[in-house]
């Protein structure tokens, strides 16, 4: 599923080109992708104008003029590509926007068919009452927030970093990496790390995050930007997918278990389950 590096690269990709754009046409080939009905989602997008396109979490927010806003959350494969309309569309394509006086369409794309699209009606300024369940974001949460906010949870800190209700856009690539910068076992309960600890962590997850988002993102499988092009940080991966290789940090064979239901790469000596 991307995360917040590979969606922010999405929206970087796209904002500079569809402030402004006004949808003329909007084609649903698939209406199980939507929230809501086919006809509604149509009905509320022709003719609203985007006046800017943000990053939540890990969905994409298309703000509207009339107090609108189009939520696309990508899920597993769910992939936007900005292509000349005269392009064909590629297999899997759900949904298709075009614009007014544009030579330019924004394709959905999703081979397994889990992502989402759906119009709503903001709340106030730009708040969604949809998003209003996640967390802060983990670039702009200040380290003492943090802190405060994990020792307040017993759950294992794996557990508790993919919780988006916790933090917003966080998800088992970058949790797996920063654990293991951080020197933190997966299972290790939040509320009895040490202060030290918890900063450690806060610091490796801002560092691994800002490094994959400069280099375009992950691309594990089937990930690219808005331009297809795919991202350059798996190059950096140290644990995530690399079960039996050598920890380029001790040289002892990275695991691979299950923790709270999902698969979790770490190095037992770097990241005991005990602590040190």
């Amino acid at each position: 599923m991307p995360e917040l590096p590979e969606v922010e690269t999405i929206v970087c990709g796209l904002k500079d080109k569809l402030g402004d754009l006004e949808f003329s046409e909007v084609e649903v080939h698939l209406e199980k992708c939507l929230l809501g009905s086919k006809k509604s989602f149509i009905t509320s997008l022709k003719g609203k104008k985007i006046l800017h396109v943000e990053r939540r979490g890990k969905n994409i927010v298309f703000h509207l003029n009339g107090g609108m806003a189009m939520v696309v959350h990508l899920r597993m494969t769910g992939k936007l590509r900005f292509l000349p309309a005269h392009t064909p569309p590629e297999k899997h394509t759900h949904v298709i926007f075009s614009f007014k006086g544009h030579p330019y369409q924004l394709r959905f794309v999703d081979q397994r068919q889990f992502g989402r699209l759906f119009v709503e009606k903001k709340e106030g300024g730009d708040r969604l009452g949809s998003l209003a369940v996640l967390g802060p974001e983990p670039l702009e949460v200040s380290a003492e927030e943090f802190i405060r906010r994990a020792r307040e949870k017993r759950r294992a800190i794996k557990s508790l970093l993919l919780d988006q209700r916790f933090l917003a856009g966080v998800g088992n690539i970058y949790t797996d990496e920063a654990l293991h910068r951080a020197r933190l076992h997966p299972r290790r309960q939040a509320a009895s790390l040490r202060e030290k600890d918890i900063l450690r962590l806060y610091h490796a997850l801002q560092r691994i995050l800002r490094g994959a988002i400069r280099a375009g993102g992950t691309s594990v499988r089937t990930y690219v930007d808005a331009r297809g092009a795919t991202g350059g940080f798996q190059k950096s991966l140290r644990v995530y997918g690399r079960e039996g290789k050598n920890c380029g940090v001790c040289g002892r064979s990275i695991v691979r278990e299950r923790v709270g239901g999902r698969s979790s790469f770490f190095c037992l000596r770097c990241q005991p389950e005990k602590g040190r």
